[in-house]
């Protein structure tokens, strides 16, 4: 499932900044793909985390699929009546970023409950492969589709397949997701108690200041389609190709970790360490004059990355109660869409410099001075969260 999810989300990003470039040519357009879909999911992840601790989280994740899908069949009916506008991109990209926070609210519990804490990093690093697969494969069919058809007509009917199935293998997953015992809180303090805790250990607090500071970093995705045609000079197949390199380098760095996962104790300092080097590979590609340095900084960018979101999911559980769980991963939810509105300063900077490699630069340096002062002012990183007294690294 997390590899047709991804695969389908990677694929939306694409197709829609690859429809909206074409319609308008402006960056600045292709930058509110991004911020609709942050706005619906700042807006619903906390209590879309609240929900996930009252309801049957499976439910939960079918109807976020179901949402899913009928905002692609609405594209793809604009698509082939010819009446295709920009806002109908925004609107379908609004509507799927908040069925994200449903759907990754509660799946993230769901794991949990499933393993446990022994074995939360190998699982997560588990369903990063599928995930990496779907950074691959998602963008490799943008590019292939575009590339012989010339439009995304197919690009979208695939898309509503995709969520259909995974509403499906949500509904067939053999677990028993109803809360047993319902919060004594209101809705409202409900997600009060969870960004209480939120801020009150130091660990969370720490890793969800970083992860807005690296959410500001992800927006490059929504810029491949203008690096490919204005500075790299190729189609849209070798853009698919280019896309899906990070994908490549997540599966290597998901092994990786799954085969190390058992002996980690230092969460935090392999968390902050693959948040700086996914700052010092994007500065990287930012610079890369020639295709090959491009696909090779994306790839290095995608290996540091699982040290990052491996290592954010890993804290966020293993320092929370399973009671917290959906909220904490509401909070993070909230955190990650904060970060995405580096979409629009990426675009507004793009304009502001004429150059979106240049933005990207600026953005990459930002981000490693802010990592430095995480890392030397909230020592929430530095801790210990392992369970035992295993091999450190």
């Amino acid at each position: 499932m997390g590899a047709i999810n991804n695969s389908g989300e990677l694929a939306e990003i694409l197709a829609g900044s690859w429809l909206v470039y074409q319609m308008t040519g402006s960056p600045w357009q292709v930058a509110l793909v991004g911020l609709s879909r942050t706005i619906a999911m700042c807006a619903l992840s906390l209590y879309a985390g609240a929900l996930g601790d009252r309801l049957d989280r499976r439910h939960i994740m079918i109807g976020a699929h179901l949402v899913g899908s009928l905002a692609m069949g609405f594209v793809l009916v604009e698509l082939t009546l010819g009446s295709i506008e920009p806002w109908h991109i925004f609107l379908a990209s609004a509507l799927k970023g908040g069925t994200r926070s449903f759907d990754n609210t509660s799946r993230r519990a769901i794991l949990f409950q499933i393993v446990g804490k022994r074995q939360l990093v190998q699982a997560i690093s588990l369903e990063h492969i599928g995930f990496s697969g779907g950074l691959i494969v998602g963008p490799l069919l943008v590019g292939t589709l575009i590339e012989i058809t010339n439009n995304a007509t197919i690009v979208y009917a695939m898309l509503c397949a995709f969520y259909l199935v995974n509403a499906v293998s949500a509904y067939l997953l053999k677990i028993d997701a109803k809360r047993k015992a319902r919060s004594e809180y209101q809705i409202f303090q409900s997600i009060k108690e969870g960004i209480t805790h939120a801020y009150n250990s130091q660990a969370i607090r720490a890793t969800l200041t970083a992860t807005i500071v690296m959410n500001i970093l992800f927006q490059y995705q929504l810029y491949i389609p203008i690096i490919a045609a204005e500075h790299l000079h190729i189609g849209p197949g070798l853009m698919g190709l280019l896309a899906s390199a990070d994908g490549m380098g997540k599966i290597s760095g998901s092994f990786i970790m799954g085969f190390m996962g058992y002996k980690i104790k230092r969460h935090g300092r392999i968390f902050w360490l693959g948040s700086f080097g996914l700052a010092l590979s994007l500065l990287a590609f930012s610079l890369s004059p020639w295709y090959i340095m491009s696909f090779a900084t994306l790839f290095c960018l995608g290996l540091f990355q699982i040290g990052f979101s491996t290592m954010q999911s890993s804290i966020i559980l293993m320092a929370s109660p399973s009671n917290l769980h959906s909220r904490i991963s509401g909070a993070q939810q909230l955190a990650v869409g904060t970060g995405q509105l580096g979409a629009v300063e990426l675009g507004y900077m793009a304009n502001l410099l004429n150059s979106v490699t240049l933005a990207l630069s600026v953005n990459a340096l930002s981000a490693a001075l802010l990592l430095i002062a995480i890392w030397i002012f909230m020592p929430g990183l530095k801790n210990d969260l392992g369970f035992s007294s295993a091999n450190r690294l």
